[in-house]
């Protein structure tokens, strides 16, 4: 297959999808069968709760006859009213009660104070005294001749059992309570109640009551905490679904639940999910084996076919990771004339000449970063040179003064930083370039305008591109004071918070003549791979006296990117503020480059 297209390869994958409908049809027998058997373990689990339900409502109906008739027994009565403790008679009654119905419940008798009269059976179950302001007693004396339901618990070691209590009150004549019956209901007691209803091999009961607490398990140990979950669960569903609740929490078991009406008690079924039939095991281990024979038969073939597809577009993925990481070297081997050989010949041309574009672009960028930096700082105006040298030979020919020194002093110094290799310096060394050439244009114009400096010296150490200051502060002298006899040039320094990281803000101010708003539009809008013409409002051009600032804007973004650089403000009459923003760099590294 190796010189097919690809579309017949997929035809050719197409044709094993014969082996779904095989695993199809495996699937669907094993879900009929499994719905088969589960309605049945079903309809056997609503069986057995709904026997144990009758079961448990037909002997709470004899506990509660029990208990009324001996709420009832003129013996208790008077035996309570007198207040003489045990009685014969009362113990026969007890008895005769008990006789009947202890396989369901352990009867005794209190009086009106919660004190244990009388009882048949003692044990821990049977407590000497009950709470009149909780429990049982509590609920019972707000019920007068109504039989109550309640939990009740007690503690072995760290083991909690719990049980039930059922009781009701002994009124005299006048309708005043001097007594309850109470009949207490432990675990064998349910066991007697449900005995036969589940074999061994079946699952377990449980029963609990509204307050959430586990009243009965027919098993060894139980979940508290899981079963109150189990029982949240199966409630919600049972509103939503007519038939019983049945809930699986693991692999292990189903549970089911149903409410005892007479006995007030919720009562689970623990079905174990183990118990399957041996047609069950034989089918699934039929269906599993041919299903498992098959299946390795589609993957065998399937894996070969896909693997002998995958192997060029495997080759491809691979070439372009190499790509991604920068490697444009690499390239692809071609083992097919198909549709995606042919693609892996144009992916190799492709690097070709992608390895080749980016060769040029990264040497065209550096050349043009460089060409830009060295031209621009050639360029800051020569005309000041000129200026300065003129000036210096007219005070040397006409008066032998002190300033001459100043002069060359000042300028050896910005002669030596124009030629310096190093392309950034400190911002300190900035400042006494700018300190040298305004000391040069106050010996030119007799100290007619005034230089302030305000730079924190925290600042001062701040690595920035040379001369950027300078041509800043020669435009507010010779383009803000055009005209003016004295002025003010002020230099601050600020560090502010930037949107990625602390950033440096120059600002350098005059109170000048000001510029005009599209002048100012124009400069902060202008790129650097504009021209220089300015194109005033009645239309005519005239070359631009902003190439300082251009070329100041566009060292600091060849430096730091298109969102540094300056910003104009400017009103006409008022003066002129040139914003500089760059990121802040120190250390020696920054000012050797």
């Amino acid at each position: 297959m190796k010189n097919y297209s690809f579309r017949k390869k997929i035809f050719f994958s197409m044709l094993l999808a014969a082996a779904v409908p095989m695993l199809t049809g495996y699937l669907v027998m094993l879900q009929v069968f499994n719905f088969t058997y589960r309605n049945n373990l079903n309809q056997e689990a609503e069986t057995i709760l709904s026997v144990t339900a009758g079961a448990l409502d037909s002997a709470f109906s004899h506990i509660y006859e029990a208990v009324g008739q001996l709420g009832r027994n003129e013996a208790v009565r008077n035996n309570l009213k007198t207040g003489a403790g045990t009685d014969a008679k009362v113990y026969r009654e007890l008895y005769a009660v008990s006789s009947e119905y202890g396989d369901y419940a352990a009867f005794s008798i209190y009086d009106a104070w919660g004190q244990k009269v009388t009882s048949v059976v003692n044990n821990v179950y049977i407590r000497d005294e009950l709470p009149l302001d909780w429990g049982l007693l509590y609920e019972a004396f707000g019920k007068p001749g109504e039989c109550v339901v309640r939990n009740a618990r007690i503690y072995q070691g760290e083991k909690r059992i719990e049980y039930l209590r059922v009781g009701t009150t002994v009124c005299d004549e006048t309708g005043a309570i001097i007594g309850y019956v109470v009949a207490t209901v432990q675990n064998h007691n349910f066991d007697n109640m449900l005995k036969g209803i589940t074999g061994e091999s079946q699952g377990e009961i449980y029963a609990m009551d509204d307050f959430h607490e586990m009243v009965y398990c027919s098993a060894d140990s139980y979940d508290e905490a899981k079963f109150r979950l189990i029982r949240k669960k199966l409630l919600e569903q049972e509103k939503n679904d007519e038939q019983m609740a049945c809930l699986s929490v693991d692999n292990k078991y189903f549970y089911y639940m149903h409410y005892g009406e007479n006995c007030g008690l919720y009562l689970f079924y623990r079905q174990p999910i183990a118990v399957l039939s041996k047609m069950k095991n034989r089918i699934i281990t039929i269906a599993i084996l041919s299903g498992l024979l098959g299946l390795a038969i589609c993957v065998s073939l399937s894996g070969y076919l896909s693997s002998l597809v995958y192997r060029p577009i495997k080759r491809m993925q691979a070439a372009m990771s190499e790509i991604r990481k920068g490697n444009f070297q690499a390239k692809i081997q071609v083992e097919t004339q198909d549709e995606l050989g042919q693609l892996s010949d144009s992916f190799n041309l492709m690097s070709e000449h992608l390895t080749e574009n980016m060769n040029f672009l990264v040497l065209r960028e550096r050349e043009l970063s460089e060409a830009h930096i060295k031209m621009m700082q050639a360029q800051l105006n020569p005309h000041f040179l000129y200026n300065t040298l003129d000036t210096m030979k007219w005070l040397g020919k006409v008066n032998e003064v002190p300033e001459v020194a100043t002069l060359a002093a000042g300028l050896a110094k910005i002669l030596r930083m124009s030629i310096s290799a190093r392309t950034k310096i400190r911002l300190s060394e900035e400042m006494e370039l700018v300190d040298a050439y305004m000391e040069i244009q106050k010996i030119r114009f007799e100290d007619r305008y005034e230089f302030i400096m305000d730079v924190p010296e925290e600042l001062l150490d701040c690595a920035v591109p040379k001369l950027i200051l300078q041509p800043i502060v020669e435009n507010s002298i010779k383009h803000g004071f055009a005209g003016r006899e004295t002025g003010t040039v002020m230099v601050q320094a600020f560090e502010v918070e930037g949107e990625k990281e602390r950033e440096l803000r120059m600002i350098v101010q005059d109170d000048g003549v000001g510029m005009p708003p599209e002048r100012v539009e124009w400069l902060n809008t202008q790129s650097r791979e504009e021209n220089l013409i300015y194109e005033n409002k009645s239309g005519e051009q005239s070359e631009k006296k902003s190439i300082g600032y251009v070329n100041v804007n566009a060292i600091i973004r060849l430096n730091y990117g298109d969102a540094y650089g300056l910003r104009a403000e400017s009103e006409q009459g008022v003066g002129t503020k040139i914003y500089i923003t760059m990121p802040i760099r120190k250390g020696e590294n920054e000012c050797i480059r």
